[in-house]
């Protein structure tokens, strides 16, 4: 046993001395090539992986900053603010005195002693002495001037935003279309010269409109129900 382990160990020995060269040969090449793998592994640990560049801007750098409130619409502090309704029209008495001889009454029927029957009436007539002053119930222009058999002579007042006065039965008026007329003003005196009123004597026949419908004159006089 022991002499086959020392021939065995010679055959070792013999065998290295003859190929020492190119052991160390290869001992060599395999210490160059584990280096250069070292050094190649190291230098792209320490570099990183190169990425192509595609863009070197951030595709949000040249888009405007938005403001969430630029889109919103610039309120006005008063657009909230409650609609306030204009100071009603109050109209002044179309005679200094009155006296009311028929009243406004269109949703009832009154008697009309000139022709005898029972009718509605448009307006108020406010009677008194033939020549009595018959004056305008607010600011305005005057809008006609006519004259027909039943109506007698008849001014119209227009106040603006569809709102007319009528005067009639009055006696001849100085006026003419288009004078403008100051609250109060005299427009015209007491008369019968509406025929289809005749029998109620001197009178003026006073009636409002609204954008050419009647409306009740004590919708805007100082006196009567609101």
């Amino acid at each position: 046993m022991e002499k086959k382990y020392a021939s065995g160990k010679g055959k070792i020995k013999a065998f290295f001395k003859k190929n020492v060269y190119y052991i160390i040969m290869g001992v060599c090449i395999l210490a160059i090539a584990a280096m250069v793998t070292v050094a190649v592994v190291a230098s792209n640990n320490q570099d990183g992986p190169t990425d192509p560049v595609i863009n070197d801007q951030q595709p949000d750098d040249n888009k405007p900053t938005e403001n969430p409130d630029d889109n919103k619409p610039t309120e006005n502090p008063d657009d909230n603010k409650p609609t306030e309704n204009p100071d009603p029209i109050v109209f002044g008495m179309p005679v200094a005195s009155a006296d009311i001889i028929k009243d406004y009454a269109m949703d009832s029927l009154v008697f009309s002693q000139t022709l005898q029957q029972y009718q509605v009436h448009n307006g108020i007539d406010f009677g008194g002495e033939e020549g009595t002053a018959v004056l305008a119930v607010y600011d305005g222009t005057v809008a006609d001037v006519t004259y027909d058999v039943l109506n007698g002579h008849v001014v119209k007042i227009d106040h603006g935003d569809g709102l007319v006065s009528y005067y009639g039965s009055l006696a001849e008026p100085t006026l003419k279309k288009g004078d403008v007329i100051k609250k109060g003003a005299t427009i015209g005196t007491m008369s019968t010269s509406a025929t289809s009123e005749m029998a109620d004597g001197a009178h003026v026949h006073f009636a409002v409109y609204l954008n050419g419908n009647v409306v009740s004159p004590y919708d805007y006089l100082p006196v009567g129900d609101k």
